[in-house]
């Protein structure tokens, strides 16, 4: 198996939020309404025919690749004949697919982080002979293997930081990013006096508080932190960065929606920002679409999230963030393949150029992919970027976990010694119960 190279090891991440895209019945729909039609044509074969009886489920994306999601349906079907009922995970993502898989209901295709395939390649298609790897960089293809083998498509490179307004920061008067969390405090002060609030905070989605959360263990190094908390040779009380990232967390409260972040979720961050009612959030270059649909002629940049105050330490997290796969129970095997392929084929259309995601393949022309992908490609060239989001090693389950000791200190209810300890739990947790084969 040949694959490109990079310079960068980027590997991968989860993100998942609650939203369903039921493009599936909508396009059997407008199917079964041209069949007769279709059967009277001299160009019906019986290849068309079974395409349309064939039915290929996904579980895969999160809230801001809805649209997409629902354009890809309609033409799939338009294309091939294939209808593609497509499930947009919700809060409990891996219980709901596990649920599935042990129902003998598992999806056809369905996706993962890297970290995961270390207990899921044994569910997982082997896809090592496909042709789309000849195409993929190889740090990339690395995250969704096992053992020497390919079990998942990788099909979004992503940086995590925090969004700005540029129109904001001007009219406060502040003339660069922070490269420090003391130049991060600076910055909200400036924006509070012009009377602009700094911060507006999704705390109520699990995902985005799992990406702050991943920073200390990237500050540390989040391969080596994950095995001595796996290995109790370390806790989260005495990271390096813990009480690093617990500032940065307090600012964002502080200068931000305060305890009221908890209640707070996706859309009304997203509606808070186009509308200029705030300055930054804590997201990523995945938010691109979902803001310029809104607000095309937003001026936004990407910078990377301060922890200490070594600016040298400031580097912008980028990863794979997520891989298709193939459930290894799938009927329809063969079609599965051809979907990956077709979306590889594809990227360039529904990723690139609708998304505004660098998808990890040699074929794509990044050139145009908005000012969040720049600033990303930005710093990678700078040399100024982690590898990952630091949230790889964490133990299958605890992605999830997290957000409940981490919205009881936002609302008040614990401090940081007392959050420690209930992120500590859950991961001792996660552990014990990741040893016994499932």
């Amino acid at each position: 198996m040949k694959a490109k190279k990079v310079i960068s090891c980027l590997t991968a991440a989860a993100l998942t939020f609650s939203v369903l895209a039921g493009c599936g019945a909508d396009t059997a729909k407008d199917n079964s309404s041209n069949a007769g039609e279709s059967s009277n044509t001299s160009e019906s074969s019986t290849d068309q025919v079974q395409s349309e009886d064939i039915v290929l489920t996904v579980y895969q994306g999160t809230a801001g690749y809805a649209e997409m999601v629902e354009q890809i349906c309609k033409d799939y079907k338009e294309e091939t004949g294939v209808t593609l009922e497509w499930e947009i995970p919700g809060d409990e993502p891996y219980t709901v697919l596990k649920a599935r898989f042990a129902s003998g209901e598992a999806p056809d295709i369905f996706d993962l982080g890297c970290g995961d395939y270390d207990t899921w390649y044994e569910r997982c298609m082997d896809l090592s002979g496909e042709a789309w790897t000849e195409h993929v960089y190889e740090a990339s293809l690395n995250g969704g293997s096992y053992d020497g083998k390919v079990y998942g498509l990788p099909y979004a490179m992503e940086g995590s930081g925090i969004i700005y307004n540029k129109d904001l920061f001007e009219q406060a008067g502040i003339e660069k990013v922070p490269e420090t969390i003391s130049e991060l405090k600076e910055t909200c002060e400036k924006l509070q006096a012009a009377d602009i609030q700094a911060f507006g905070e999704a705390w109520g989605d699990w995902g985005f508080l799992m990406h702050i959360l991943g920073i200390p263990f990237t500050y540390e190094g989040a391969s080596e932190t994950s095995e001595r908390l796996s290995a109790k040779e370390e806790t989260f009380s005495n990271m390096k960065y813990m009480d690093s990232f617990f500032d940065f967390y307090d600012l964002t409260l502080e200068y931000g929606w305060g305890g009221e972040s908890i209640g707070h979720h996706f859309d009304d961050q997203i509606n808070s920002f186009v509308k200029g009612e705030i300055a930054m959030v804590k997201q990523g270059t995945w938010y691109t679409d979902a803001l310029l649909s809104v607000n095309p002629d937003m001026n936004i940049g990407l910078f990377a999230v301060p922890l200490t105050d070594d600016p040298s330490q400031t580097k912008l997290q980028v990863s794979t963030t997520r891989f298709l796969s193939i459930s290894n129970t799938s009927k329809h095997e063969e079609e599965a393949k051809a979907f990956l392929q077709w979306f590889v084929d594809n990227a360039q259309k529904y990723m690139v150029e609708k998304m505004r995601i660098a998808a990890p393949y040699d074929t794509l022309d990044l050139s145009d992919i908005g000012a969040l992908n720049m600033d990303m490609n930005q710093y990678m060239a700078d040399g100024m970027s982690y590898d990952g989001f630091g949230i790889e090693e964490w133990p299958s389950g605890f992605n999830t976990d997290q957000a409940e000791p981490l919205q009881a200190y936002a609302a008040g209810a614990a401090d940081r010694e007392a959050t420690c300890r209930a992120l500590q739990e859950l991961w001792d947790g996660r552990v014990a119960s990741s040893s016994v084969k499932e």
